[in-house]
């Protein structure tokens, strides 16, 4: 009824959810990655990207009796090669992330080192791509306003966020407005619609409902479907090559690369060129087999799979959809009477859950006055911003590059890293906040940067604790002390934090961005334990 009454758009995406560059050609991914380490079989599949393609038009045709005007390749996966299949179904438009604008027209559309764009007329207008005789419209999605909502909209007033939000997207408008010859500007917003609303605390009910009812009275913004826009706007400028990449870093490093990627792929390769031979063998009788085996290759070619596979993302499920992948490709061999072959009975995953941050390698001397010393903190644990690697990986690093922490017989230490002078950068906040975990509703509350009178206090259950020994200071990097004492920890208890940034009341940033830092409260003879280790 949405769509009938024009208030939607219903879009596809490719069948089993392949990345479809990688399907027709894996060497693709050296576009983004020159050096990237490649499977060992790289013959291209191109009839089966035209499968998931033609699946997911007819699918969607029999469910909302009408074919999809356009599409979102899985995981925002896009090369040159794909426009002419992907045209050939019927789609008219597809979308992808801004960066994949920025190398297609070698950065003069990207972002400057204050996240700034250049040319930001040229991001917020639909592009025409061609490959041939076959063309597709493109449009661009803007990372940033992307992932206001994703990764820091939850940690802030829903009404507040849902104003801040459209007077973005009003500033946009403005900006371009004098650029853009009468077209109005198309500003994209484009994120995982499942995966951030279990932050909010409702859901993300409030915030959606004040964005949608402010969105609809302003006469400045005008919610549109895209297919809209192309008719009344159709794309004047045109992109020469299209680069190839995906939505997360304009590469496909999370799909192929690392060695288990990789062996995933050649697992497939060798029960596919099976199955084909056993097409070119096959008596008509084997034919409805055979289909449930080729259904079998489709469905371990989707993205998924290779998503778990490798160091950058993991899950308590690993070991599971590493079992479920390689059941799927034993299904090929077993549904037409053969034994398949014993590698895929072995696991694919070899190692165990990537590490969130390092651990503590011995006792500190530090001296909290805000000087970097290499010495001081060579043997603390360390967090590099952006090491967890979310689904949608942020546009830029945010003002907290790195976290390092460690202690000596008493202390806690934590070191802040920016990305220049902690001093300077970190005047644009309020407030910086570690929130403990583990010791529970405990807290340090560090203010006074914009006036050079920095402050450390800490809280416990929200009341300010009397006398307890906090020490900060803020110049090339920011650091401070805390005894374990004032923490109510022990030797060998379980410490568990996080860091939160304020800036005009708002949460605006979090390291880690999802979990926390783990650490163990040493005991005495902790140095001489490791250096026995």
């Amino acid at each position: 009824e949405l769509a009938e009454g024009g208030q939607v758009e219903l879009t596809t995406t490719p069948f089993y959810h392949p990345i479809l560059p990688l399907l027709w050609d894996k060497r693709s991914a050296r576009q983004a990655m020159p050096g990237c380490s490649l499977p060992k079989h790289l013959d291209p599949y191109p009839e089966d990207m035209r499968w998931h393609l033609q699946q997911a038009v007819e699918l969607h045709s029999a469910v909302f009796g009408a074919l999809p005007q356009g599409m979102w390749p899985s995981e925002g996966s896009v090369s040159q090669e794909i426009i002419a299949p992907v045209a050939e179904v019927g789609i008219q438009w597809i979308a992808t992330d801004e960066e994949i604008l920025a190398q297609s027209t070698n950065g003069w559309v990207s972002r400057d080192e204050h996240g700034h764009i250049r040319h930001p007329e040229m991001l917020y207008r639909p592009w025409s791509v061609s490959d041939g005789s076959r063309q597709l419209q493109i449009i661009f999605r803007d990372h940033a306003l992307s992932d206001l909502i994703g990764f820091q909209y939850q940690r802030s007033d829903p009404v507040a966020a849902a104003s801040d939000l459209l007077g973005r997207v009003e500033s946009i408008g403005r900006a371009v407005e004098s650029q853009n010859a009468g077209r109005p500007a198309l500003v994209p917003i484009i994120l995982d619609g499942e995966n951030c609303w279990e932050y909010y605390p409702d859901g993300g009910v409030q915030f959606l409902r004040t964005l949608y009812q402010d969105a609809a009275r302003r006469t400045t913004i005008q919610p549109v479907r895209v297919c809209d826009y192309l008719e009344a706007h159709p794309a004047t400028d045109r992109i020469g090559r299209l680069f190839a990449g995906s939505w997360i870093s304009h590469n496909f490093s999370i799909w192929i690369g690392h060695d288990e990627d990789n062996t995933a792929w050649d697992l497939l390769h060798r029960a596919r060129e099976f199955l084909k031979r056993a097409d070119a063998e096959g008596q008509e009788a084997d034919r409805e087999q055979r289909e449930r085996a080729w259904r079998e290759i489709y469905i371990a070619e989707g993205s998924d799979w290779y998503w778990w596979f490798g160091d950058d993302h993991s899950s308590a499920q690993d070991a599971l959809f590493d079992q479920l992948f390689r059941r799927h490709l034993q299904n090929v061999y077993e549904l037409l009477d053969q034994p398949a072959p014993p590698e895929l009975r072995r696991p694919i995953c070899r190692g165990g859950r990537r590490a969130l941050h390092s651990q503590p390698t011995a006792f500190l001397p530090v001296q909290v006055d805000g000087q970097k010393r290499y010495f001081e903190w060579v043997n603390a644990g360390r967090y590099i911003s952006g090491s967890e690697r979310g689904t949608m990986t942020l546009v830029s690093a945010g003002l907290i590059r790195a976290i390092y922490f460690g202690f000596d017989e008493k202390n806690l230490f934590l070191r802040i890293d920016t990305a220049k002078s902690a001093r300077d950068d970190l005047k644009a906040l309020d407030e910086l906040r570690v929130r403990f975990l583990e010791p529970p509703e405990t807290e340090i509350r560090i203010q006074g940067f914009r006036e050079d009178r920095l402050t450390a206090k800490l809280y416990r259950h929200q009341r300010s604790v009397a006398k307890a020994a906090v020490s900060v200071a803020v110049e090339r990097i920011l650091e401070l002390s805390v005894l374990f004492r004032d923490l109510k920890r022990e030797s060998e208890q379980p410490v568990q934090f996080y860091v939160e940034a304020f800036s005009n009341r708002q949460s605006v940033e979090r390291a880690p961005r999802e979990g926390v830092i783990e650490l163990t409260v040493p005991s005495p003879d902790f140095e001489m334990i490791m250096w026995q280790v």
